[in-house]
């Protein structure tokens, strides 16, 4: 968004280029709007509410845009062209239609948002292992996530010479509260980028379109994978989709017939 400092490297003086720094929420937004055949997502937490635009970029997307910026419109857009469109978020054993839960992950309004639509969304525990007790059974269905939080999609690669897997991975959940920008605003945003966004674990002052703040700023790590290492977290998602929704498994994509399940064609 413009914040980042200049950052310049290269030639005897170390200035000769400008580092273009990487947006995850801008990136993710392109990312998943030129996906051919799939998006996979795996979440702690999944709020088809937000936005992953703000600002200007927000205005003109909404305004001009193919694709919406709003999480479960765009995920529904991609899957209405044809695009695979898996989900698979954690289940809030604690949450029904009536209670948010008490981690509040927003799975029960994924569950009633994707429910007529093409995407395919599975909300999952924790499961146990064999030899556990009843009471450790739902201990790990209460208190425990796999809290892994990806982004994958197929998409034309910048030369244009064909597609290549891509891959946003790390700490943040697509989720209310985690946009934000190197300058960790508390109060500058609550009428704008941050209106009915101004997350703070601390202070429940809900999602009221003006409130005092201060936000909670959100700091983490979150990374963009290209390559064939891309193909270890497509077996990672798959590997789960199998496991714990198998009547779905046939909604997964074979990479080998987009020639994209080789390493040296990544």
């Amino acid at each position: 968004d413009g914040s980042s400092p200049d950052i310049r490297y290269g030639g005897p003086n170390d200035d000769e280029k400008l580092w273009k720094p990487p947006r995850l929420w801008r990136d993710i937004y392109d990312a998943i709007c030129n996906a051919r055949h799939l998006v996979y997502i795996v979440g702690w937490s999944v709020d088809v509410e937000q936005y992953l635009l703000r600002g200007a970029e927000l205005e003109e997307a909404k305004r001009a845009g193919k694709h919406s910026p709003r999480i479960g419109d765009l995920l529904i857009q991609k899957s209405e062209e044809g695009v695979v469109v898996n989900l698979m978020q954690w289940d809030d054993y604690t949450s029904n239609f009536v209670f948010p839960g008490m981690m509040g992950s927003h799975d029960e309004k994924s569950r009633a948002f994707f429910a007529s639509t093409k995407v395919n969304s599975v909300f999952v525990h924790t499961v146990g292992g064999s030899s556990n007790t009843f009471s450790e059974h739902q201990n790990k269905m209460i208190g425990f996530t796999h809290h892994q939080k990806f982004v994958v999609v197929d998409a034309p690669k910048e030369d244009g010479t064909g597609l290549e897997l891509k891959a946003f991975i790390g700490g943040i959940d697509l989720t209310e509260g985690r946009w934000d920008n190197n300058t960790h605003p508390l109060f500058r945003t609550l009428r704008c980028e941050h209106k009915t966004d101004a997350y703070n674990g601390c202070f429940l002052f809900g999602r009221s379109p003006v409130v005092a703040g201060p936000r909670e700023p959100w700091h983490d790590i979150h990374s963009c994978v290209t390559g064939p290492e891309v193909i270890n977290i497509v077996q990672a998602f798959s590997e789960r989709w199998m496991s714990q929704a198998p009547k779905l498994s046939g909604e997964l994509i074979n990479l080998r017939n987009l020639k994209l399940d080789s390493p040296e064609l990544l």
